[in-house]
């Protein structure tokens, strides 16, 4: 019976090592972005079509790309995953599914099929700060910096899905997800972060996110500090829980052992 206890303790030890490791793979939403401004650019007007339903000019794309990276700083959500989410919903702004241009909405929000076309925004930057703000719902339980635009925002939402690849339902471990059923589609959106990173942006002429002064200086450098800070806290609330479990897990293990061996002898 000892034999099997402590047989039956190490599996479930080494499990939760694995499950761990696993994590560690995979992509948070919350954090600092990294794709630059110049690849996400690059990425949408090479990928618009100028003969389709929503043609866009290349001020739009750059005040797309800026908006995103602000809206997604602000709220500490990584600017690469919600653009590229975007992308993803949108065809890259070229839309032809249930949700008009007009509507603003890049994230398919509320856009469930059978012709529902969802949430509608006033503007560019409501509807992209709809989207980051449902980002930050699933990925989070922090408060939000600015009002609530997102129109599906639900406390129960909350923190279901802290991996890009645990938004389609199908990959969600808990059963929740932004895509429905969704297989493998957090796993596009990675697809699509590592294919703008590859980009060769050397012809692509610099896009100035923020105005090179002193206010926008110190506003930059307190957003970068909250999203490392809040790395940082993410990081140590899943680690602490991690570590201990598995002291838990392994001071069980430990004293069963002894006990044996003391039985044993």
């Amino acid at each position: 019976m000892r034999k099997f206890v402590i047989f039956y303790l190490s599996i479930i030890l080494f499990m939760h090592v694995g499950v761990v490791t696993a994590q560690e793979n995979l992509t948070r939403i919350m954090g600092e972005g990294q794709v630059s401004a110049e690849a996400m650019y690059l990425y949408l007007i090479k990928n618009n079509k100028s003969d389709g339903l929503n043609p866009i000019d290349e001020d739009y794309a750059k005040e797309f790309v800026i908006t995103t990276i602000k809206e997604a700083d602000m709220e500490g959500v990584r600017s690469d995953v919600a653009f590229a989410l975007m992308m993803h919903e949108t065809g890259f702004l070229n839309f032809g599914g249930d949700v008009l241009p007009v509507q603003n909405n890049f994230g398919g929000l509320g856009a469930t099929g059978g012709g529902a076309q969802g949430a509608k925004f006033s503007d560019m930057q409501t509807g992209i700060r709809g989207v980051v703000q449902h980002l930050k719902c699933y990925a989070s339980d922090d408060a939000l910096v600015n009002d609530v635009v997102d129109t599906r925002f639900a406390d129960y939402l909350r923190e279901k899905a802290v991996y890009v690849e645990w938004l389609g339902k199908a990959d969600n471990p808990g059963g929740y997800g932004w895509a429905v059923p969704g297989n493998g589609y957090g796993y596009k959106i990675v697809s699509m972060i590592d294919e703008m990173q590859k980009l060769d942006v050397s012809e692509v002429s610099t896009i100035t996110v923020y105005e090179e002064n002193v206010s926008d200086e110190i506003q930059e450098n307190e957003l970068h500090e909250n999203t490392v800070l809040n790395d940082i806290l993410v990081k140590v609330k899943g680690d602490s829980l991690n570590i201990a479990v598995a002291a838990v897990l392994m001071f069980t293990f430990t004293s069963l052992m002894k006990r044996y061996v003391s039985a044993e002898k």
